[in-house]
């Protein structure tokens, strides 16, 4: 009997190793370096993905609703607690959005938008980068879910970005609804499911700018993908965010 307990004890062991994670990894950018926090159940049918250290919000209200939702992975970029990750190179830093990387031609814009100049070893070594936070953060499964988790400022980028504007193949506004707070998706069907419950969501166009974001990685490679957005400060409105999405995910 104590054979069995001690079996038991040791399979119970052996299958919430393989089931959790919780870790924490240096990446070297350059001088500088940066952390991929990842935690949580990597068996649950969908992972969060915060890539801006400063939309605090958004972080918030995913942990404070994990539980209900199964756990899922969350993984965190981190560095100093800004927008912007910084890289080291010859006693100088240069600055990339790292939502803004995962192209060539994205990464390209993103270190001209933000620096005067930059030595090509930089761009090679960003694109290094890059490819190693893709391997870090997709799952073997496609179809997967990735839900990216986002703050924005008051009325500064917000679901009326989108009017107008090719980027957007389909929007849907609710007039009762804070254009801050918004889904963005790759899916029609996804369009579709947010819409019926009059959530403000925009569907990304299929010849949406190359800006590098994650989205534009995600279309081109098939990859499951919803993105939430909601004002700073407005986490009940993420958690609800948050919620709804995973039960758009455990409805597929």
């Amino acid at each position: 009997m104590v054979r069995i307990s001690i079996l038991l004890f040791f399979l119970h062991f052996s299958v919430n190793r393989s089931v959790t994670i919780d870790e924490e990894k240096v990446i070297n950018l350059g001088s500088k370096s940066c952390k991929l926090i990842r935690k949580g159940n990597l068996e649950n049918r969908s992972l969060f993905l915060s890539l801006h250290d400063d939309e605090n919000t958004s972080v918030v209200a995913f942990n404070e609703v994990s539980q209900s939702i199964g756990q899922p992975v969350l993984i965190e970029l981190q560095q100093s607690g800004s927008r912007f990750i910084k890289y080291g190179y010859n006693g100088l830093e240069y600055s990339i959005d790292p939502n803004r990387i995962f192209t060539e031609i994205g990464l390209t814009s993103t270190l001209k938008k933000y620096n005067k100049s930059f030595p090509n070893e930089v761009k090679e070594s960003l694109i290094k980068f890059s490819k190693q936070l893709l391997e870090l953060i997709l799952p073997s499964d496609k179809k997967k879910y990735i839900v990216a988790i986002h703050n924005n400022s008051n009325d500064n980028y917000s679901a009326k970005s989108y009017v107008g504007n090719k980027d957007a193949e389909k929007i849907y506004m609710n007039p009762a609804e804070d254009v801050d707070d918004f889904f963005f998706v790759i899916n029609q069907q996804d369009f579709e499911f947010f819409k019926a419950k009059k959530r403000n969501v925009i569907l990304q166009s299929k010849q949406a700018t190359d800006d590098g974001s994650f989205s534009i990685f995600c279309a081109r490679n098939s990859q499951a993908y919803i993105n939430i957005e909601a004002q700073d400060g407005h986490k009940d409105v993420q958690k609800k965010m948050i919620k709804e999405a995973y039960e758009l995910i455990m409805s597929k």
